[in-house]
Order: structure tokens, then C-alpha cells, then sequence
């Protein structure tokens, strides 16, 4: 279960990127980061910090960049100079929380993410967070009164119902566990992997039909992911969806997917449309 921080961590790197002033280097900072140069953006956050070094925000950027980076001292530096200053700012409680248990520090995360929780009053952000670091350590009764609690604060929280769809799949129930992920998608419909666990949960029970819609929507978010155009050609040859499993099916090939698994799908889909054409000819 790899959900932690960094999902609200970059939803705000883009959301904050006008409070710094128009044309700053912060917002190019942002910019930068939006088309890939990460480089760039390193450079105009540090120019940012030089400027306004009491504005978390560019520190935080620039450390979310390291932790994403695997420079852990160096992210963890930057947000322990952002909780001195400001004490009530939760993400970057949440990061150092991350770190610690990358490092194998448990104790110390659990204590970083509560006091991120304490830092923003338990919002929906910083108690799915927690909640996914104790079922991360094997405490899914915890972490299920969590995300049980943070919907009742937000019944929005995206995070918080795919916790419980994730706790739900755990045990069994295949029902809840879709009505959760499908709920998380609803607040959150750029939500990759919730589709991909309930079209998986869908194969388990036979409908295909459903399984590649949700394929679908995925695929149209993350189109150049190869094992995603893998999984959606091979359901859609299973549909007898020929055309567009070929087009899925040449795609995860572009797209770094096994080349031999493609081929072989691919040789499935030209002799069901040979006989296909076979018979349109009699």
C-alpha cells in the first residue's frame, strides 16, 4: 500500500502557486515543476527562499522535490526549519512522519503524524494519512476508526473511503469494497488506482463488462502506462471488443509493457478477427 503525504503534499505544491505574488519565483517554481523541469524549479524555489525566507511555502515545494527525489536529509532539513517558524503547518509534520518511517522509525512516525493531525484540527488530509500509516503497520481496527472518523468530519474525504475500500477488500467483502472505492472516485475521479481495484474486484466476480469501463477511465488518465494498456487489451479481448483491444494492446507495447505478453495477446486478437472476416466472406 503505497498511499502517504505526497498525495495531498502535490496537490498543494500546485494549489499555493499564487501566494508568493504573480510572476515571482515561486509561481515559476510551480511552473516549472508543472512541465517537468524539475531542475528549473529547484533553482526559482531557491531564489524564492533567498527573497521571503519566512514564506513556508517555496521551502516546502523545494522539499517535497527532495523527498520525491530520495534526498531525505535534505527534505527533512527544510521541513524542521518550516515547523520552527510554523508550527501550524500540518503537511510538513506529515512529511517528516513519512520520512521517519522510511527510515524504519515507526514510533517516532506515529508521533509526527499525530501531531500533524493536531496541527490542522484531524482534516480529512492529515488523519487519512494516519490512517494509512497503521494499516502500513498491520493495525487495520485503528486505521478503520480513522477513516471511519474523518467522514463523519468530511463525508468528502476521498482518502478516507478508499481506506475503508481497502479494509473492506482485506476482508472479503467485495460489496463494500466497490462501494467505497466508487465512492472515493466520486470526490476524487482522478483517482487511478481506485478504478483499477475495483475493475480487479469485478474480473474476480465475472463482470467484465463493468471492469473494462473502469479500465477505461483509468487508461484515459494515465494513457502511456503499459500495464494498464495491458490489463484494459486483455479484458477487452475477453469482451470480444477486438478492435479496441488491438489499439490498448499496441499501446502497452509502445508503452514498455512485455513485449512477448503483447505479441501474444496481439496473435489472440489477429486470429479472432481473421475468423471473424472468415465468416463475414461465406
Amino acid at each position: 500500500m503505497a498511499r502517504n503525504s505526497a498525495l495531498f503534499v502535490m496537490f498543494l505544491l500546485v494549489l499555493s502557486a499564487c501566494a508568493s505574488g504573480p510572476q515571482g519565483p515561486y509561481d515559476r517554481g510551480v511552473e516549472q515543476y508543472e512541465i517537468g523541469h524539475v531542475g528549473k524549479s529547484i533553482s526559482d524555489y531557491k531564489q524564492a527562499i533567498a527573497l521571503r525566507p519566512d514564506d513556508p511555502l517555496p521551502r516546502f515545494n523545494l522539499a517535497v522535490i527532495y523527498q520525491d527525489e530520495g534526498r531525505l536529509a535534505e527534505a527533512e532539513k527544510l521541513y524542521r526549519e518550516i515547523v520552527k517558524g510554523h508550527p501550524g503547518f500540518s503537511p510538513a509534520w506529515a512529511n517528516l512522519a513519512s520520512i521517519m518511517e522510511k527510515r524504519g522509525r515507526a514510533g517516532k512516525a506515529e508521533k509526527l503524524y499525530l501531531r500533524a493531525m493536531k496541527a490542522d484540527g484531524g482534516s480529512c488530509a492529515s488523519s487519512s494519512q494516519y490512517g494509512f500509516f497503521l494499516l502500513r503497520q498491520g493495525r487495520g481496527e485503528e486505521a478503520e476508526r480513522i477513516f471511519t472518523k474523518s467522514l463523519k468530519n468530511d463525508a468528502r474525504c476521498a482518502n478516507g473511503w478508499f481506506g475503508l475500500g481497502l479494509i473492506a477488500e482485506k476482508k472479503g467483502d467485495t460489496r463494500a469494497a466497490l462501494r467505497d472505492f466508487d465512492r472515493d472516485s466520486i470526490y476524487n475521479p482522478a483517482d487511478i488506482e481506485a478504478y483499477v481495484r475495483s475493475a480487479d474486484i469485478l474480473l474476480t466476480l465475472g463482470d467484465t463488462r463493468r471492469a473494462a469501463g473502469l479500465l477505461e477511465k483509468a487508461e484515459k488518465l494515465d494513457p502511456k502506462n503499459g500495464a494498464l494498456n495491458l490489463k484494459l487489451g486483455r479484458v477487452l479481448l475477453t469482451n470480444g471488443e477486438l478492435k479496441k483491444a488491438e489499439e490498448a494492446l499496441e499501446r502497452a507495447k509502445k508503452n514498455g509493457a512485455p513485449p512477448a505478453e503483447c505479441e501474444r495477446e496481439l496473435s489472440r486478437v489477429y486470429r479472432k478477427l481473421s475468423v471473424q472476416a472468415a465468416d463475414a466472406a461465406r
